[in-house]
């Protein structure tokens, strides 16, 4: 896009899909992911690798046709950040105390730093205003 950063040609960047300044106000989705795709993983291990040594092939290989996990995060731009739309457990306490039946949403944030200011709120999907 005219007036944007160029996007970045190396592999594992060039597919990156945001290349826009944002700006507050701006609605987007953060999808980070681990996926296990054969062809890439046989690189990885392949004799010669410059990755090899910081691989553990049995374990990977463990990981064979699990296909992967992407946690997105719908995130607002804001003046001095951002603010977490996602509702559903992040951290491992979080995601063990909600497959153990626990209560969710919490009545405490215990990860502030996912901005996540509607986590708490009793009505979290109800707009809190316009930018």
């Amino acid at each position: 896009l005219p007036g944007c950063q160029e996007r970045i040609m190396q592999p594992g960047l060039k597919s990156l899909r945001m290349a826009r300044t944002m700006l507050e106000g701006m609605t987007l989705t953060v999808e980070p992911g681990c996926y296990f795709i054969d062809h890439l993983l046989d690189g990885v291990i392949a004799d010669g690798s410059d990755f090899q040594q910081y691989v553990n092939a049995d374990v990977l290989n463990e990981f064979r046709g699990f296909g992967g996990v992407r946690l997105e995060d719908v995130v607002v731009i804001t003046a001095d950040g951002c603010e977490n739309y996602t509702l559903c457990p992040r951290t491992v306490e979080e995601v063990e105390h909600a497959c153990g039946g626990g209560k969710w949403p919490p009545m405490k944030d215990e990860a502030p730093e996912l901005r996540r200011t509607r986590l708490c709120d009793p009505n979290p999907l109800q707009p809190s205003g316009t930018l």
